[in-house]
């Protein structure tokens, strides 16, 4: 057992991830304060610095805890996430035709941000003590299949298709790390490739199927559905190399990004720091995941392994889909950039995932 000022302690200590996610906390208040200078959100940005200072309260927390109080979390953790999703089907807040919330009073919990993180610990925990090993068979995926399925649909209901999409993906990414037979990945291509025209039929809602139709052409609606997309797009290209100027934006600061302080801020950003600037901020984000790797490289089983590539694929697709949604390579889905979107749970929830990479960063030093 060593003392936390132990040189040994201290050079284990993962400095590279703390600062890069400084830097983005840094920028995103900056930016948030500039988006959300309109009408009834002066405050935003006060609130966003409070989430992350209790973020930090969680981090000191979270960072010395012992991997086997985090393993023995891991089921009831998905156990009160279940309880909480299905809670807010029956008496969430409801807000923009959403049903996601739980309103607390002093703050609304959004229950589906922190299910990423529980099921990223439940899959982590059945893996990591399943005892034949990969690669997986679909037969053998069942089990894992029965911990995702409820979260995603219970998700998708609320209508939430980007978060339910983040919790798929991330699972998909744990199951392909440890290993899938071919056949298995081949067959289902095959099914995907089939049911995705069924899917948009008789699964999504008019207006998920609206933004499918606006991704393929936003000019088809430009003053409705296509509106969201062409701005963004406006102003993203209109930044050009060096942006126009910290608060000089036209279409963030004339109001004419919708959601500008939450799902479109990178727009807000880009349009006031242009290309040259969404490359820093990409750059900081790559950073953030290298540091990640980190932590995957230096976990001490198989559990903490697994845990360390979730975290660092919710990370790295929450960005790909919010930068790709907004510069218009990818549909408009309800995904926030992380630690730059307005937003409680979710800066909590990310500031939850970089503490758990510390602490498996730390590797053997374990108190």
């Amino acid at each position: 057992m060593l003392r936390t000022d132990s040189p040994e302690v201290m050079k284990s200590f993962n400095l590279g991830l703390v600062l890069s996610t400084l830097l983005i906390v840094g920028l995103g208040l900056a930016t948030l304060f500039s988006a959300s200078r309109g009408p009834g959100l002066q405050s935003l940005t006060k609130l966003q610095a409070i989430y992350f200072g209790v973020g930090c309260l969680l981090v000191t927390g979270i960072v010395f805890l012992h991997s086997d109080f985090i393993r023995k979390l891991a089921y009831p953790a998905y156990g009160a996430c279940l309880l909480l999703l299905i809670l807010v089907l029956l008496v969430g807040h409801v807000g923009n035709g959403s049903q996601r919330w739980i309103n607390l009073g002093f703050f609304r919990l959004q229950p589906s941000e922190f299910a990423k993180i529980s099921i990223i610990l439940a899959l982590a925990k059945y893996f990591s003590e399943e005892k034949l090993g990969g690669p997986y068979s679909l037969k053998r995926l069942l089990l894992p299949a029965l911990l995702i399925i409820p979260y995603f649909i219970l998700i998708k209901k609320q209508p939430d298709m980007g978060t339910a999409g983040i919790v798929f993906l991330t699972a998909a990414s744990m199951i392909l790390f440890i290993g899938v037979e071919w056949k298995s990945i081949f067959l289902v291509l095959i099914v995907a490739l089939i049911s995705i025209p069924l899917a948009y039929k008789y699964v999504l809602h008019d207006y998920q199927r609206n933004r499918v139709k606006t991704f393929l052409n936003p000019m088809s609606d430009p003053r409705a559905t296509g509106y969201n997309a062409l701005q963004c797009r406006i102003a993203v290209g209109s930044g050009k190399w060096v942006g126009k100027g910290y608060l000089d934006g036209t279409q963030s600061q004339l109001n004419f990004i919708p959601e500008q302080h939450t799902d479109f801020i990178f727009s807000v950003f880009a349009e006031e720091r242009g290309f040259l600037g969404a490359l820093l901020l990409l750059g900081l984000y790559a950073a953030y995941l290298f540091f990640s790797v980190r932590a995957i490289l230096r976990a001490r089983d198989k559990f903490e392994l697994l845990v360390a590539v979730g975290l660092t694929a919710v990370m790295f697709w929450h960005v790909f889909i919010n930068i790709g949604m907004v510069i218009g390579v990818l549909p408009i889905v309800g995904v926030t950039l992380p630690f730059f979107s307005y937003g409680g749970s979710s800066m909590m929830m990310f500031m939850i995932c970089t503490a758990l990479l510390l602490n498996i960063s730390r590797k053997k030093y374990i108190f």
